[in-house]
């Protein structure tokens, strides 16, 4: 009966720790494919010729979604910027990049800076 007992909790030990090593690797996977389509999306975006100097007005941020064929939606973007605003999302919609796999959300902060 001891044997048993000790049996199973070993094996219930054994099948908790491969469930959490399995979650860990999951959200490690899906933290590095945001950050790769993250990476890809800022290097895609110039800065445009109407930003002469390096301020604060130069940052844009937004919350977008990346679908599994590539196209990118904004849901939300703000910056105090209202041209350099319109420029972002203008790039962003007619920007496509490699496929993530599965739907992507997340925020994305911009900074233009000249030179």
């Amino acid at each position: 009966m001891k044997k048993i007992l000790t049996t199973t909790l070993i094996a219930a030990l054994l099948f908790t720790s491969s469930v959490a090593i399995s979650a860990t690797n999951n959200a490690s996977i899906q933290k590095n494919a945001k950050e790769s389509v993250r990476r890809e999306i800022i290097r895609n975006i110039s800065c445009p010729e109407f930003i002469e100097i390096n301020s604060e007005t130069n940052k844009v941020k937004a919350i977008v979604e990346v679908d599994e064929t590539g196209k990118i939606k904004v849901d939300e973007i703000n910056s105090a910027n209202p041209q350099l605003k319109a420029y972002v999302i203008d790039q962003l919609q007619n920007m496509k990049v490699k496929a993530p796999g599965e739907n992507q959300k997340f925020v994305l902060v911009i900074n233009f800076q000249v030179g």
